[in-house]
């Protein structure tokens, strides 16, 4: 009996697996052909003499767009796996600052991580870049407090947005979740990058939570073992 139950379990964990795969395969095909018809509509746009009704249009496509791109990322995480390698995580950081500095935005950086971490690089960049961006997005600037540890380490964003109502925290990470403050279309966003970064951040065998501080704002806690990515 126990034999069967076992093999009952392998089967169902097969059968799951093959679902998740293939959901992510259609989610993300349909994600991608979903450019084509988005570039035909952005051509045709820009033939419209309406100067106003044009304007409407080009921001809508590119809302629609950056959620196709931002979806395929997302489905991307389940499939790419890079190689580990050990990183220069304040390198990684000040790489980040001085690319949102040149683009005109405010990024500080507190504290040191002396020892190089294994992790994934490109993965773990992008993961602080979502954080970073919602930052930004949200609070105008971010501060960013770097925190060595023996066992871990710990990377803390900081703005001075006007946070989250508690009882939205987890939601921030659900797909295409946008709080009452961000869902207008100048703050832009689509909802997906906070996901991303926790997904990042559990891959490596670590977490992202997110808190409001009781000065005002938001901060963002990445905390990675120092063993790396499981």
């Amino acid at each position: 009996e126990v034999s069967r139950a076992a093999r009952a379990f392998n089967t169902m964990q097969q059968r799951l697996a093959k679902f998740l795969r293939d959901r992510t395969r259609i989610l993300a095909a349909m994600s991608h052909d979903l450019k084509t018809p988005i570039t035909r509509m952005r051509l045709r746009t820009e033939m419209l003499d309406d100067q106003a009704v044009r304007g409407k249009f080009v921001k809508d496509l590119d809302e629609m767009e950056s959620m196709v791109t931002q979806t395929l990322d997302f489905m991307r995480d389940a499939d790419t796996v890079e190689p580990v390698r050990r990183a220069d995580v304040m390198a990684l950081l000040e790489s980040l600052q001085t690319d949102y500095q040149d683009t005109g935005n405010t990024v500080e950086i507190e504290g040191s991580i002396a020892q190089p971490y294994p992790c994934r690089p490109h993965a773990l960049r992008r993961c602080l870049t979502n954080i970073v961006d919602n930052a930004i997005r949200y609070g105008q600037r971010a501060t960013i407090r770097a925190e060595d540890g023996a066992e871990r380490i710990a990377i803390r964003i900081l703005d001075q947005g006007p946070g989250i109502p508690e009882e939205g925290i987890e939601k921030a990470f659900e797909p295409f979740f946008r709080g009452e403050t961000s869902r207008s279309r100048e703050t832009g966003g689509t909802g997906l990058g906070l996901g991303i970064a926790r997904n990042i951040a559990r891959a490596h065998g670590g977490e992202l939570s997110l808190r409001n501080r009781p000065e005002g704002g938001l901060e963002a806690t990445l905390t990675l073992p120092r063993t790396g990515p499981v």
